[in-house]
């Protein structure tokens, strides 16, 4: 079992963490909840709502359309770098 508050492995049969000192809660912690899956479909859902509204908007060949792509690129590279760090903190 880990303290909740510093992370720390304790004993199962423990009251306080020895290292903080912080009551322990006997109720295990849960990794993930199901609004987090809801959250991530709802993300991936308006990210590609955006990527075909604004390819409808932007005619093809143009600047404007170009620029375009490279900043959804560059949205999704980053929202994917935060899942990945969200998901590695949240073990």
């Amino acid at each position: 079992m880990y303290c909740k508050k510093c992370g720390k492995e304790i004993d199962n049969n423990a009251v306080v963490c020895t290292s903080c000192g912080c009551a322990v809660d006997k109720e295990p912690i849960k990794n993930g909840t199901k609004k987090t899956g809801v959250g991530v479909l709802l993300a991936l859902f308006l990210g590609v709502l955006g990527l075909i509204i604004g390819l409808l908007l932007y005619p093809a060949n143009t600047v404007e359309r170009d620029s375009f792509l490279k900043g959804w690129l560059w949205t999704v590279i980053i929202a994917i770098i935060i899942i990945i760090i969200s998901i590695g903190t949240s073990i």
